[in-house]
């Protein structure tokens, strides 16, 4: 590539390399419009193709560059904090930007420490100003100067939540409630660390064939004939096919929606859905939080052998639409767009006590599945989670409501949290309208792999939370509920 230079006014100075510049273009938009950088950074890839060359290394580094600052965001403050002369919150976000990718390139890449400051100071050079490129120059080399084993050294003088917060870039109080749950459901409190880890690890690609429209072989198939990537067999869904590299757009199957990209722990969440045993008939489901729709599609193709019909109920009308699609080779299904937590009863189609099969895919803060999307930690705070378990109570009563007796209710959320998980099912527990079904036995039927479950006690024990440093998946809650008769609800 040619090496273009500029003025700031002082001096001239070369233009950053361009996998920088893509880099610092991402985290712009993630900063300034709540953009998601899965969703951002193929589209400003792209726009550089037409004005220089990214090759498959140039974009390697970028894709490294952009997605490890955001996941190491934590880490990479408390690193700038110590080495800065301003606190963070009197620094422009433009500045921190890339000051979190000079300090990544130093910290976290085989990038020498010279190219590390001067490429990070021609980016801000390029984009701001000679200040700002100043302080960012003095901020870089303090970093240098620091050096790992000071670091390491104020790290362990720290307590342990606030130590772990940092070492693996989570909010503090997002490491609080793992280690709750993580205790809750009868694992380890030293698990802590390796759940830390496995939640910045990238995820395999997994895929979903899904039942009576495509074989698990064909879709195998399919995948070394358009990828020529390595694949494996899924070991918690026995419908998974598992990638690991390649775009699964290009796939037949997955372009024809007979089968999807779905977290091995989603497609599992769906087959229990729609396994765990009912006393009498079985034909009437409802997924009462269809959207997308990828859970509903799953449940739905396992419902056409059985001869069962699926109600997809979705709130919002844009992901109502979404579940349309997904479900339009399903001609067992029907999309309703209602609100979950007043859907049937008086005056609708659906009486109260209808539906033999109920799922709530409840919404969650999504602490589940934080390895898929980075910047969403910073984005959470404890707030979200008490307003989402007033909705997920009104919307696990209303599914026990919509439920015969005899038949289940399933709850699912992607989240560990106690409070959106074992708390949920024992508030409802002591009503005396549902008993607790043990899903292990099922699921020990279902899995081609026994799931590496820990010997937890009460609620737990009967429950299925998986967990990405144990079972490779997002960290999906499981529960069944099966409808107690009035009499027995009375006794």
């Amino acid at each position: 590539m040619a090496t273009h230079r500029y003025s700031d006014g002082y001096r001239s100075f070369r233009e950053a390399d361009p996998a920088r510049q893509v880099a610092f273009e991402v985290l712009t938009l993630v900063r300034n419009e709540d953009a998601y950088a899965n969703l951002v950074l193929p589209k400003v890839l792209k726009s550089f193709e037409g004005h220089t060359h990214l090759d498959q290394r140039d974009r390697a580094f970028a894709v490294e560059l952009t997605y490890g600052t955001l996941r190491e965001q934590g880490f990479l403050d408390w690193v700038i904090s110590r080495n800065s002369s301003r606190p963070l919150s009197d620094i422009e976000g433009g500045i921190i930007d890339i000051l979190r990718l000079g300090v990544y390139q130093l910290l976290r890449m085989r990038v020498p420490d010279h190219a590390a400051v001067s490429q990070t100071v021609d980016l801000a050079r390029q984009y701001l100003s000679a200040g700002p490129a100043k302080f960012i120059n003095a901020v870089l080399r303090s970093v240098i100067r620091e050096g790992e084993e000071t670091r390491q050294e104020a790290l362990n003088e720290l307590p342990d939540s606030q130590r772990l917060a940092i070492e693996y870039s989570h909010p503090q109080w997002m490491v609080e409630e793992y280690s709750r749950a993580l205790v809750a459901n009868g694992c380890s409190s030293e698990e802590i660390a390796e759940l830390l880890a496995a939640n910045n690890q990238a995820p395999y690609v997994s895929l979903v064939a899904r039942p009576s429209l495509i074989e698990v072989d064909e879709l195998a198939d399919q995948c070394l004939d358009y990828l020529q990537t390595r694949i494996a067999d899924g070991e918690v869904s026995p419908y998974a096919v598992l990638l690991e590299s390649g775009g699964p757009a290009r796939i037949p199957a997955i372009r024809q929606r007979r089968a999807a990209v779905q977290d091995e722990g989603s497609q599992l969440a769906g087959i229990l859905a729609a396994q765990v045993p009912v006393v009498g008939k079985d034909q009437n489901w409802l997924d009462l939080c269809a959207g997308p729709g990828g859970k509903a599609a799953l449940v739905a193709s396992l419902g056409v052998e059985r001869g069962a019909q699926l109600i997809a109920n979705e709130v919002h009308s844009h992901r109502a639409r979404l579940v349309e699609k997904t479900l339009e080779h399903l001609d067992n299904t029907e999309v309703v767009c209602s609100d979950g937590t007043r859907f049937g009863g008086e005056g609708t189609r659906w009486a109260l006590e209808s539906f033999d099969r109920v799922i709530i895919d409840a919404p969650c803060s999504g602490l589940g599945s934080m390895r898929r999307r980075p910047e969403s930690r910073w984005r959470r705070n404890p707030d979200d989670v008490s307003q989402l378990v007033a909705l997920q109570a009104e919307l696990l009563d209303r599914g026990i409501e919509l439920t015969r007796p005899g038949g289940v209710t399933v709850y699912i959320t992607c989240s560990p949290v106690v409070q959106e998980t074992l708390d949920q099912i024992s508030r409802v527990l002591t009503s005396g309208r549902v008993e607790l079904v043990d899903l292990r036995p099922v699921a020990a039927q279902t899995t081609p792999k026994p799931l590496k479950l820990p010997q937890a006690k009460g609620i737990a024990a009967r429950t299925i939370q998986l967990w990405e440093h144990r079972n490779e998946t997002d960290l999906m809650f499981i529960a069944a509920l099966r409808k107690l008769p009035v009499a027995q609800e009375l006794s």
